[in-house]
């Protein structure tokens, strides 16, 4: 069977991990066209559920699961002038709800993975 060529455009965070998850499929050739640009500084955060953090540990080879702080709560808030409201709140006992994670710690592993693929 010929393979499929498979083309993602863009290197955030979810090129490299499109980009690294389908590689890991049989008879797929994948392309990843980013620009060569000096590198950010992403001081963000990004939050993922549970069936996507177990995603991450199942694709990406040498994910340092240290760096993802599993969140059993959650609470948002809305800020007015004068006060705060709490609008959402979520509690679970037994699984989290949620994986933070640094985005520009997140990046460096998945561009490390890329290379060692070599796309």
């Amino acid at each position: 069977m010929e393979k499929q060529k498979i083309c993602i455009i863009g290197d955030g965070l979810s090129g490299l991990t499109s980009a690294i998850a389908v590689n890991n499929l049989d008879n797929v050739e994948v392309h990843l066209i980013s620009k060569k640009s000096k590198k950010r500084t992403d001081k963000r955060t990004t939050a993922i559920s549970e069936s996507n953090f177990k995603f991450l540990k199942d694709n990406i080879s040498k994910l340092d699961t240290r760096l993802f702080w599993p969140s059993k709560n959650i609470e948002l808030f809305y800020e007015t002038n004068s006060n705060k409201i709490n609008f959402l709140n979520f509690n679970q006992n037994k699984n989290n709800l949620m994986y933070v994670y640094e985005n520009d710690k997140f990046k460096n592993i998945l561009l490390k993975e890329i290379k060692k693929i070599e796309l």
